[in-house]
């Protein structure tokens, strides 16, 4: 296994020091995020805090109303937020509570560091994918995404979707670009093509693994850990008017001391 996976990768992960201390219900856990490639959390963050979250979303949407209008998407929904963590003390405390660095302690081995977040006002209506090509760390995948509901999902308002098992499933992604480019320092800084090759092939060879999308349901105040080559989307808002607030930590592991 390549340099960089995590410590419960490696085919003897059962026989770690860490794996040994650890008790009954964080082996558990552990083990289905070695297997699925995501570990949903009920009710990781308390009633109190989502509200307070919620209260300074409501205070920053009055304030920004004008520019979130003038940047509606095409069908009418609003836009993805980056960094809002850095505008809004409180959705940065998400980071901080107890349940989340626990989470990100146990399966790092290590401290936990932010890097960035997402606020979503609404669903995102993304099609499956990984977010490997856009968002990488050296060396290997030391990173994980929490995504936090700050209300409860429905087919209404859409709720996130997944592909259990498929984080081990391989599309070649460092062998793609040098079908198309001499090497990576020849590729321009984006290229949709290549990103779509890219999730066509994974996609192709999940169906073919037997694997499938699921739809999660979410209750305010849970949070979904996901591994960062874990497959997953946003179903298809039935009501565009409807909100669906939530937001996705980007979070790497401490180098070590």
């Amino acid at each position: 296994m390549p340099a960089g996976n995590h410590w419960f990768e490696y085919e003897n992960y059962a026989q770690h020091p860490r794996y040994l201390g650890l008790s009954g219900e964080e082996r558990a856990i552990v083990e289905q995020f070695n297997t699925d490639g995501c570990y949903l959390y009920r009710g990781a963050i308390g009633d109190d805090t989502v509200e307070k979250v919620n209260d300074a979303l409501d205070d920053w949407t009055v304030a920004n109303v004008k520019a979130l209008a003038a940047n509606k998407k095409a069908d009418g929904t609003y836009p993805r937020l980056i960094g809002l963590h850095e505008e809004i003390p409180e959705i940065n405390a998400l980071f901080t509570e107890p349940t989340i660095v626990k989470l990100q302690e146990l399966l790092f081995g290590l401290g936990p560091s932010l890097r960035t977040s997402i606020t979503f006002l609404q669903g995102s209506q993304q099609p499956l994918h990984r977010d490997i090509p856009v968002f990488h760390v050296m060396p290997g995948e030391p990173y994980f995404r929490i995504w936090i509901a700050l209300e409860d999902t429905t087919p209404e308002n859409g709720t996130l979707t997944g592909v259990k098992g498929a984080h081990r499933v391989a599309a070649e992604r460092y062998r793609l670009p040098h079908r198309f480019y001499e090497g990576f320092d020849t590729m321009p800084p984006q290229d949709p093509g290549a990103w779509r090759r890219y999730q066509e092939t994974l996609k192709r060879r999940y169906e073919a693994a037997g694997l499938k999308e699921e739809a999660f349901a979410f209750r305010s105040g849970d949070a979904l850990i996901w591994h960062p080559l874990f497959p997953h989307g946003g179903s298809v808002i039935e009501n565009r008017r409807s909100s669906r607030r939530s937001v996705v930590l980007h979070v790497s592991a401490l180098p070590p001391r």
